[in-house]
């Protein structure tokens, strides 16, 4: 165990270490070579025209994750303003650790996406970003399409930093067909849901597909475990650090999804796999369910996988596992940001308004398998499937952001480490989180 340890923890120390130093080389790349980076982002930029005011985006809407970054890009740059948006689109995971070294130079873009929660709150508190209080009254956030989510995605330190454009929520998403091959229907309960996957288990099928290579979607299991038994008032309070994570909490947590791990309702190599590959199981077959964002749903609909909504794929929400813990959403929303510093902040601000209005975010929302963080939106431009997502989503009573984009940054780098860790040793549940708890202490100290 302890060699096994030794190796695991150095294979994620080199691997972050490239990852970083692929973001910088990426970061300056783009920043030398912004024409050629214009060029090969092909359908990514919207070239400008004339003497029109020249906007430079940076975003993560890319690979299978770049679905409706595009059109959303057309619209706003046809919405008549004056001002044109360059658009440059990085690599999700590269975009992370790029993002800090692109704000460390003398002229950082503009604009950028971002994740709201945690991420953000630690830009602006390192004096990153500029405030966007001054447009927000003419943005339909301001009244109309006001919502605890929307107002808890966009607001740090009372001040208005991030404009939304995608709110994605969290669920299972499982093989209907297989379901019906097999004779089995979508579980209502927590009980159902273990039953299933022994059933799904004996058949020689996968119950969970997971691909956490990248750490981020095996946190969703940890989000779910600990909201749907400790209930959101003690998670929020693990993520600002008033709880530890050798509470009994999170130790039963850890426990319960061991428990899970050992009697094999995972794929075996789940930390070799991303979601993409994982989601290639369900759509094979060979896996029955996967807990994953509704970015999930172009993917599974595509040509590739070729399920249709409803038919060939549906959904379940999270089950219920205790009775006094009140219902809770999660996932995260996306959202575009203004650098402090850069050249043309006030067209900037102009162009912020055009990526609020209804037909930018339905032209993101149709690609991307997000709701649009405008309520404007009607409902009925949702297909049935989202629609129905929507409701459930709507329904509870409180909405959480994923693990990663509630935490600081650096106690959540390891607290991911210990999602990986527990599917490798589920049966070493305490002596990680022992050893979690000792790191976040010491950042904590710093």
């Amino acid at each position: 165990m302890a060699v096994l340890y030794f190796w695991s923890q150095m294979k994620k120390l080199i691997i972050s270490s490239l990852v970083i130093l692929l973001g910088i080389a990426i970061a300056c790349a783009v920043f030398l070579l912004r024409p050629q980076a214009e060029q090969k982002a092909g359908q990514e930029v919207v070239t400008p025209s004339g003497s029109s005011q020249q906007i430079s985006l940076y975003h993560y809407f890319s690979g299978p994750l770049s679905g409706g970054m595009t059109e959303m890009l057309a619209a706003v740059n046809s919405s008549g303003t004056g001002e044109q948006v360059v658009a440059h689109a990085l690599d999700h995971e590269a975009f992370k650790s790029m993002i800090h070294a692109t704000l460390a130079k003398d002229k950082p873009p503009e604009l950028f996406t971002y994740w709201a929660g945690a991420k953000t709150q630690a830009l602006v508190d390192q004096g990153k970003l500029e405030p966007i209080d001054d447009i927000w009254p003419s943005t339909p956030f301001a009244d109309r399409a006001k919502t605890p989510v929307t107002e808890a995605a966009s607001t740090y330190n009372s001040k208005k930093y991030l404009l939304p454009i995608t709110e994605h929520f969290i669920v299972f998403f499982y093989n209907k067909q297989l379901f019906a091959r097999e004779g089995f229907s979508a579980p209502s309960s927590w009980t159902e849901l273990l039953e299933l996957a022994e059933n799904l288990k004996s058949r020689g099928l996968i119950p969970f597909a997971l691909g956490a290579k990248e750490r981020w979607p095996a946190q969703f299991w940890f989000d779910y475990l600990l909201l749907r038994t400790a209930g959101p008032t003690y998670r929020q309070a693990l993520m600002e650090t008033r709880a530890k994570y050798t509470d009994p909490e999170v130790r039963a947590v850890y426990a319960l999804w061991g428990t899970l791990l050992q009697k094999g309702y995972f794929n075996q190599n789940a930390n070799d796999l991303d979601w993409t590959e994982a989601t290639d199981q369900l759509c094979a077959g060979a896996a029955a369910m996967t807990l994953m964002g509704t970015w999930a749903i172009p993917l599974l609909s595509g040509e590739k996988c070729g399920l249709a909504e409803e038919s060939g794929f549906d959904f379940f929400v999270f089950p219920t596992m205790s009775d006094t813990v009140p219902k809770v959403a999660l996932g995260p929303v996306d959202g575009i940001v203004l650098t402090k510093g850069s050249v043309g902040q006030q067209p900037a601000k102009t162009v912020l308004r055009s990526f609020a209005k209804v037909e930018a975010q339905m032209r993101l929302s149709a690609g991307s398998g997000a709701f649009a963080p405008n309520s404007l939106v009607e409902r009925d431009f949702y297909s049935p499937l989202r629609r129905r997502i929507w409701k459930e989503s709507s329904a509870a009573a409180h909405w959480a952001f994923n693990y990663d984009l509630a935490t600081a940054s650096a106690i959540a780098d390891k607290g991911m480490d210990s999602f990986n860790e527990i599917i490798a040793f589920p049966d070493q549940g305490a002596a990680i989180l022992t050893n979690l708890q000792n790191e976040v202490e010491k950042l904590s100290i710093r």
